[in-house]
């Protein structure tokens, strides 16, 4: 598959996307609708849409940060020095269906859904790549991919958790929006949720054509998607699923091909963008070339080198949890300013939004293998690379089941802290949050008033 790279042909992108943004594309009762026979024509401007999508990722309600980071203040690792309406709510466990963060998560992250959509899943885009067989299957791939990507954050952000307690409730996942909205018919369809099961489902089903369909020589800091990258993410599906053989046997085959490993430099992977640093260590990422092209910014209120102290920062949870005088992610990553924690993980002008990084693949498999009663010297020595470069030396020898998961989970939160992950770690271990219940919908976005002014018998949480 020939590489055609996100930034040099962001102009392209930003044509299709104009026209989107210009109608307001992501309210379900549109003025316009952008995939039409007169704006769509040619493979390229399919490709031109796709990469709108791409695009879309990076943006602050998808993976552009401002939702991890009010994942992490709902949870117990962020904390918002701010008193604005919806950092106050996600403060206060009280969220409702104006809450802009929520807001903002279900519109974009469903507007790039719509966007593969139209390219890949609609009678219009078929058409156009039925005449071109080999990019038929290579935007289908690129579109399961985002399309899982997509439905993966929904069904965390607004449904229950997986479990067998919840995973069969009716309607309590999200809207399986599966063909591309192309006239004002399929704009008014009433889409009620499916379960959390059924949204599962899609998501693997979608991920296994990506992953059967895509390139596995595509370099990562393409942007584009990958048959590795999306094995990541199935790894990830499938640990939130607690289907810990399929998360163990996914994340192994990509750890088998040797391609990815951990930098010695812990700052490597996030500053790679800005100061070109050499990482082996991202498996899928969103990439960033500038400040206007900044995949991760927002997450920059977390950054110390402004001209104000950041108004996000670690909890004091998460500060006690680290080992200050051993711990090399502490001493590296965070920094005491007038008797207050900050973080300076994410202190860069602009970053790559780091989507699957093989230091949470190393801790999916290690658990994984350990949960589903495999190799545990294979998921022990997973978790002892983390810790050598962790500690600078092994810290766990004890083959032990138990002392294993529990070592892991430790980790995995040091390991990826303020990346929009604890909210869920918490709820997948059924551990309370901040006193509300793994499953309670306190701890659950709102479904947002535009998704009920066009489809207003969708089931609330």
């Amino acid at each position: 598959m020939k590489t055609k790279y996100i930034a040099i042909i962001m102009l392209g992108a930003q044509l299709a996307y104009t026209s989107c943004d210009d109608m307001g594309f992501l309210q379900i009762k549109p003025d316009s609708l952008e995939l039409t026979d007169d704006r769509i024509k040619t493979v390229e401007d399919l490709d031109k849409l796709l990469l709108g999508a791409y695009n879309e990722i990076r943006s602050s309600g998808f993976y552009g940060g401002r939702t991890l980071r009010g994942f992490d203040v709902i949870a117990d690792d962020g904390v918002a020095d701010v008193a604005t309406f919806e950092w106050v709510q996600m403060s206060a466990h009280t969220m409702n269906l104006v809450n802009a963060v929520g807001r903002d998560t279900w519109t974009a992250t469903y507007k790039a859904i719509n966007m593969v959509n139209q390219v890949a899943f609609s009678d219009l885009g078929e058409s156009i790549l039925s005449e071109n067989p080999q990019k038929e299957v290579q935007f289908k791939a690129e579109a399961s991919f985002i399309r899982a990507f997509g439905y993966f954050h929904l069904v965390r952000a607004f449904g229950l958790p997986y479990a067998q307690e919840t995973k069969d409730v009716p309607e309590m996942g999200v809207p399986l929006r599966l063909r591309g909205v192309m006239d004002r018919v399929s704009a008014f369809e009433i889409v009620q949720r499916s379960s959390v099961k059924e949204v599962y489902s899609q998501i693997i089903s979608d991920l296994e054509y990506a992953i059967a369909h895509l390139s596995e020589t595509e370099n990562p800091a393409s942007g584009r998607a990958t048959a590795d990258g999306a094995k990541a993410l199935l790894a990830k599906v499938y640990f939130y699923k607690h289907d810990f053989a399929n998360a163990a046997k996914c994340a192994e085959e990509l750890i088998n091909t040797q391609k990815y490993d951990l930098d010695e430099d812990l700052s490597a992977k996030y500053a790679r963008a800005e100061k070109k640093t050499i990482t082996k260590e991202t498996i899928m990422m969103i990439p960033s070339v500038s400040l206007i092209e900044d995949s991760w910014g927002g997450l920059r209120d977390y950054r110390t080198n402004g001209l104000a102290l950041p108004t996000s920062r670690p909890s004091n949870a998460l500060i006690a949890a680290y080992d200050h005088n051993n711990d090399r992610r502490f001493q590296t990553f965070y920094k005491n300013i007038d008797g207050l924690w900050y973080t300076v993980k994410f202190d860069y002008e602009h970053m790559d939004g780091i989507i699957m990084g093989y230091n949470e693949l190393l801790l999916i498999y290690a658990e994984s293998l350990a949960e589903s009663d495999s190799n545990m010297d294979l998921a022990l020595n997973a978790l002892q690379k983390i810790e050598k470069r962790a500690y600078g030396k092994v810290m766990t020898v004890n083959r032990d089941k138990a002392t294993i998961i529990k070592t892991v989970q430790k980790e995995r939160r040091l390991e990826i802290a303020l990346q929009g992950e604890r909210l869920f770690e918490l709820k997948r271990l059924k551990q309370p949050i901040r006193g509300e219940a793994w499953d309670s919908h306190k701890v659950m976005f709102q479904i947002p008033d535009v998704e009920q002014n066009g489809n207003p018998d969708v089931n609330m949480n």
